[in-house]
């Protein structure tokens, strides 16, 4: 069964969401979200019933370039290479940390 979510702070504690609630949390069409995961920038965990659903824990990257998008007007196709660029950020982020981790041992 799907839950409901009402906030962005909630989606860290959601197993999976539709890609109507993702849509909605980000304030996407459904054909936007369907051409996310054709672009690559979206990976659906499963599909039940029809409906495609998404892990909610590795969505905040979305999130963060749906934001972007309003504020800035951005196209779909920029919302991917932003969605991108995050995660290649996070990427970074993780491997300094394990180098410090490293070196101040």
């Amino acid at each position: 069964m799907a839950q409901i979510v009402h906030s962005v702070h909630s989606i860290e504690t959601l197993d999976h969401l539709s890609g109507l609630q993702l849509a909605n949390l980000c304030g996407l069409q459904l054909s936007e979200v369907r051409d996310l995961v054709d672009y690559g920038a979206l990976q659906c965990a499963f599909a039940r019933e029809g409906l495609d659903y998404f892990d909610g824990a590795s969505l905040s990257h979305l999130l963060v370039a749906c934001k972007q998008r309003r504020d800035y007007d951005l196209d779909l196709f920029s919302v991917v290479i932003v969605v991108q660029y995050l995660r290649e950020i996070a990427d970074l982020k993780m491997q300094l940390s394990q180098f410090q981790a490293v070196l101040s041992r």
